[in-house]
């Protein structure tokens, strides 16, 4: 039997289990009847661009998006690092939304232009049947105008349902914004917009249907008058929270129906005893609670015995018996080290969580054996101290996706970190005295329980740099080399390229001493498609930098997109093939 006997339905089952650029790889242009199949499994499935080649960029753009626009319901479009200048190029084709008559769900991903972000608004009103939309944004100078305005598109969306806005507003939180006026939003998304009560209860007044709220509140007043009106049908809320406990009060006063409430305190804390007092006379209906707040030990003497009036204030019946919420409190019982108590519930229900290697725990569940708590930390920040190491019973971390490290450390590190199955993205922090040896013992270390790792980013210039010569992970695919002072000269970029890992990598951030040294690494690493560089010989300055592109332009195939990154760093970055 043949690939091509096999039925329609089958072939684009068997489709589900190719990436898009395996898929091109592997059936485009073999004939008429699988170009119409790879048109018709886009119809029913997201076209996502993220990490893709630029080659097949082109070539969907050119060749298969043309055809199939009105029939496209999902489409995910990035602006990377490892995709610069998508989404500019994916108007520059001539392609616009008002061609995606029958798109329901949208994902911008990571630009940095304000040019782009007014394009997107106007692009976004021709969408009809827009249901999901999602903007994540990459670097963009703070524009109020911008920032609060684009929220003004929710309102105009008649049939969406779920927004995720990634944007911020100045640090004053000064703002006016209209109300969203919107009966078929349901979920609502502003995680970095920052706002006092005041201008929350006036941006989401007019939401008729909002069940599910993410949002800052940033407001310390402490005197303010409870407010009148109540959010009924508002029943998950996700908040970081600056202010006072009036207002926390005032705010969950205005959410009588709320059954899930994930809370993070920024520099405030609410003991359990005053927890119990807002949710027995406000949220009646709550089911699921979980926080994360700190509090600071004012007895440096005796910290465990300030945790256990911490931990008593939540072993009440109303916290172990009724609901079933147990805390957790993790501290440093080193006297000289910092006062700060981490309180927070369990099950953890927070992606990040950040230990500072010598730690202790201690908590208001009865059974020790509780490792699954702690299934949600996908990004874990560990520092290693020298000091004596304590006991870390009690906790598992087995979901890493994101580790940021510093080396050296020691076994201690394994007690918790059960395994790195799951780790794709490894960045790495050394002690200025660590040698060599030290370190790639540490590093082979993780490579070997790291078998999915993907990228790889270094901070530090260690005192030797052949470390990069010397990986041979079979899956990385992303190196970042731009630490502070790591700065590559011609024969270093030469080994790299010559390097297992120069021949394997497909994304590269680097700082590199001259010019050449691009064309180069460009040049002499096959796999390469994306870099972002920055030249050390050429200043910083907004007219060199566009030297450099135009240079770079008239040395490298017109085929390559090279732009300057909106950034502090001022990057050169190339989208190559």
């Amino acid at each position: 039997m043949n690939l091509e006997s096999l039925a329609n339905e089958l072939l684009l089952d068997l489709f589900e289990y190719f990436s898009m650029t395996h898929l091109l790889q592997s059936f485009d242009n073999l004939n008429i009847r699988f170009n119409n199949l790879i048109s018709l499994y886009y119809q029913t499935h997201t076209l996502n661009l993220q990490s893709i080649s630029k080659y097949y960029f082109d070539l969907i753009c050119q060749k298969y998006i043309p055809s199939i626009t009105n029939r496209i319901n999902s489409l995910q479009l990035s602006d990377d690092d490892d995709t610069p200048q998508q989404i500019h190029l994916f108007f520059s084709y001539g392609l616009s939304f008002r061609h995606f008559s029958h798109l329901k769900s949208l994902s911008i991903y990571r630009f940095c232009s304000l040019n782009l972000l007014e394009r997107l608004m106007n692009e976004i009103l021709y969408l009809p049947h827009l249901t999901y939309l999602k903007i994540i944004r990459y670097i963009i100078k703070y524009t109020e105008i911008y920032d609060i305005g684009i929220i003004s598109l929710i309102g105009r969306l008649s049939k969406l349902t779920y927004c995720y806005f990634d944007i911020t507003n100045d640090n004053d939180g000064f703002y006016q914004t209209s109300s969203i006026i919107s009966t078929s939003l349901n979920s609502l998304s502003l995680p970095y917009l920052e706002c006092n009560l005041n201008q929350l209860i006036s941006l989401i007044k007019n939401i008729f249907n909002l069940y599910s709220l993410q949002i800052r509140i940033n407001d310390y007043v402490i005197n303010s008058p409870i407010p009148s009106i109540k959010f009924l049908s508002i029943k998950k809320l996700n908040i970081n929270f600056l202010g006072s406990l009036n207002i926390m009060k005032n705010l969950l006063q205005t959410m009588p129906n709320l059954e899930e409430l994930r809370v993070e305190l920024q520099s405030n804390y609410i003991n359990g005893y005053e927890w119990e007092s807002i949710i027995e006379n406000y949220l009646l209906y709550l089911i699921k609670f979980q926080f994360k707040m700190s509090v600071s030990i004012s007895n440096q003497n005796n910290k465990e015995e300030e945790i256990d009036e911490i931990l008593n204030s939540f072993r009440s019946e109303f916290w172990i018996i009724k609901h079933q919420w147990f805390v957790q409190c993790n501290w440093n019982p080193v006297k000289s080290s910092s006062s700060t108590v981490h309180v927070y519930t369990l099950p953890y229900a927070f992606r990040n969580f950040f230990f500072m290697g010598n730690s202790r725990l201690k908590s208001t569940y009865p059974d020790n054996n509780y490792q699954w708590s702690f299934d949600c930390i996908h990004n874990l920040y560990y520092n290693y101290l020298s000091s004596q190491n304590l006991s870390l019973s009690r906790m598992e971390l087995r979901n890493i996706r994101h580790l940021d490290i510093t080396i050296p450390f020691d076994n201690s590190f394994w007690l918790i970190v059960s395994t790195l199955n799951r780790l794709q993205s490894l960045s790495i922090v050394s002690y200025n005295d660590m040698n060599s040896i030290d370190i790639q013992s540490n590093l082979e270390i993780l490579f070997e329980r790291s078998p999915n790792l993907h990228s790889l980013k270094y901070f530090s210039w260690f005192v030797q740099i052949e470390f990069a010569e010397k990986i041979k992970h079979l899956s990385i695919r992303r190196l970042g080399l731009q630490g502070p002072h790591m700065i590559y000269n011609q024969e270093q970029c030469l080994k790299l390229c010559q390097s297992f890992i120069g021949q394997q990598c497909e994304v590269v951030s680097i700082n590199v001493q001259q010019r050449t040294d691009i064309i180069n690494l460009i040049n002499n690493m096959k796999n390469l498609r994306a870099l972002i560089v920055k030249c050390s010989k050429m200043t910083l300055t907004e007219k060199e930098n566009q030297d450099l592109i135009q240079w770079l332009q008239q040395n490298l195939p017109t085929t390559c997109s090279i732009s300057n990154s909106t950034d502090c760093n001022n990057n050169i970055r190339i989208w190559i093939r």
